[in-house]
């Protein structure tokens, strides 16, 4: 806890007279009380003063100083700083060598001051513990008028509000015919659109003029000459009239009303057959894209028994490399350790018979022979580490592999989950990994191949602020099938993982003169997409959604086009 909290009891309750929300500081009558009682770091009056160690004063850092938070702003926690008054004699002050310095909080209690509504016209000198009392009911401080719920946005001086109260146009009144309260500058609107006891009249003219608003809506339910449409109007007839001459138009219109069934009929029939064509084309898509799941499910099973066919292959052969090994090593010591022994016994027959020289020397042949062949187990097991290293590099690009087929979109839109959020976050702030690759995703089978890019600290005009979302256009199998430059419409949005689904989106349309969406030369084209796609304290707020068990998603929809072409087309 801050060292400076135990002094808060100690000071904010002497002083509190000494602020007054909503005004600056007030004016001392006598022009060197101003200097006597200057904060040394914001150079106005001081409020909940401390002492430092050199004697000057500054403004407290709690919130019951209102802005005037100046240690809090001037030094950091943990931290010390020159005093800013910066004579000879000053010395560093920091949040732990300060005091309440209460005298000078009594002294200023009885400091003589101007009004804070001077320049409105108050003449009043009073003490300065005596001054917000005063401020409470002074008559020429501003204030809003008492009818500013009701919409009035003026200030008024205290002295002047019973009078502009009267006059003000959002004055409450009372509608002379139905009695409802209303603002004064209102009441014409009220009367002529609002006021149920306003006589209207039929809408319809029919002579009836004594209606009042309040009853045309059961009159306009009986009305002998309110406006009806023809029982054909579903058909297409607009014919609009009478109940009486409506009566008549269907008698008089049945031949008109019959060719507009007839043609109504024909239409819907239309309309049925483009439907079962419709239906045909997705049943017809539907088969192709169960076809394609077997197939993928056939992939991945055979991808799987590949990786543990490596697997097993990779721990039988590390396995066998390193008995073989273990075997030629012992048999090497044991060789050693023979020829060592030979070599002792020779050496002490050698003592004893100088014939023994040469059998010596031959010996020592055979163990230098001995040794070149520990070199050469020696280098034959750093081949086998190294084959192993090989298979374990193979076994990785495969499990690889296996992820991209299972998580890999071939409908145009890819739901990008990333885990460890904070953590990557923190990757992002510290410059290790500043952005993330999602995996491929394809319009369709064979069609373009695209990825995401995401800068969870930002980049561009969005570094330190946003997060920053783009899209990659990838070279894929099928380029040369494809319409290029690639045209389809791009939409981004950020998941909210909480019950009320606020979603946030964004989305463009590629631009056909941009590098970024021709057909790629390499691996993948520039990145395209939105440095200011959301603000980092929007996504981290917890109040939100977007980031649910250290998780965020991201969705890439990509829109079809007619125009585009794929070999099933």
């Amino acid at each position: 806890m801050d060292s400076l909290t135990s002094l808060t009891s100690s000071t904010s309750g002497h002083d509190s007279c000494l602020n007054i929300d909503g005004y600056g500081d007030p004016e001392p009558v006598d022009p060197d009380d101003l200097q006597r009682f200057q904060c040394g770091v914001h150079r106005g009056l001081l409020r909940e003063p401390l002492q430092t160690q050199c004697g000057h004063r500054v403004c407290s850092q709690y919130e019951s100083a209102g802005p005037f938070m100046c240690l809090e702003v001037w030094v950091a926690e943990g931290e010390s700083r020159m005093c800013s008054v910066n004579e000879e004699d000053c010395l560093p002050v920091s949040r732990q060598t300060v005091c309440p310095d209460n005298s000078c909080v009594r002294e200023m209690r009885r400091m003589k001051v101007h009004c804070v509504n001077k320049g409105s016209g108050c003449q009043l000198q009073c003490k300065y513990q005596d001054l917000k009392k005063h401020v409470q009911v002074c008559e020429h401080a501003t204030v809003t008028c008492r009818w500013a719920p009701r919409g009035c946005p003026q200030h008024v001086l205290r002295k002047d509000l019973e009078e502009h109260a009267r006059s003000c146009v959002w004055r409450p009144e009372r509608c002379q015919l139905c009695g409802a309260e209303v603002s004064h500058c209102e009441m014409q609107n009220h009367e002529a659109d609002v006021c149920p006891e306003k006589v209207t009249g039929c809408p319809y003219n029919c002579g009836h003029r004594t209606l009042k608003r309040k009853e045309v809506l059961d009159h306009r339910n009986v009305c002998p000459i309110r406006p009806t449409s023809c029982k054909f109007q579903a058909m297409g007839c607009t014919y609009v009239n009478t109940k009486e001459l409506v009566d008549q138009h269907a008698k008089d219109a049945i031949a008109y009303h019959l060719e507009l069934a007839t043609s109504r009929l024909v239409e819907i029939s239309q309309k049925r057959t483009v439907s079962e064509t419709e239906h045909q084309d997705l049943l017809s898509r539907y088969t192709e894209l169960e076809h394609n799941v077997h197939e993928a499910q056939a992939q991945q099973q055979n991808v799987q028994t590949t990786v543990h066919q490596i697997e097993q292959h990779g721990r039988d052969t590390r396995l066998e490399g390193q008995m073989a090994t273990r075997r030629q090593v012992e048999q090497v010591e044991r060789s050693v350790t023979e020829v060592s022994q030979r070599l002792a016994q020779l050496e002490e027959r050698q003592r004893g018979d100088g014939s023994l020289q040469g059998e010596v020397q031959g010996t020592t042949g055979r163990y230098g022979s001995i040794s070149n062949m520990a070199e050469v187990v020696s280098a034959q097991l750093s081949d086998h580490d190294r084959m192993i290293g090989v298979h374990d590099v193979r076994m990785a690009e495969m499990d690889l592999r296996f992820q991209l087929l299972e998580t890999a979109s071939y409908d145009g839109t890819l739901v990008w989950k990333i885990r460890d959020y904070a953590r990557r976050k923190r990757d992002a702030v510290n410059s290790r990994t500043l952005s993330l690759y999602s995996q491929p995703f394809y319009t369709n089978r064979f069609g373009y191949k695209m990825c995401a890019r995401v800068y969870l600290n930002g980049d561009g005009m969005g570094k330190k602020t946003h997060m920053s979302i783009f899209f990659v256009v990838m070279r894929g199998e099928y380029d040369a099938l494809l319409t290029w430059p690639f045209n389809l419409k791009v939409t981004l949005t950020l998941l909210d993982q909480s019950p009320r689904r606020r979603h946030l989106t964004d989305q463009f349309v590629p631009d056909p003169t941009s590098s970024s969406f021709q057909r790629p030369s390499g691996e993948m084209n520039v990145a395209s997409g939105c440095p200011l796609f959301v603000s980092q304290s929007l996504v981290e707020n917890p109040d939100n959604g977007y980031v649910m068990d250290d998780t965020i998603f991201i969705r890439i929809s990509v829109g079809q086009n007619t125009t585009t072409l794929s070999p099933t087309d």
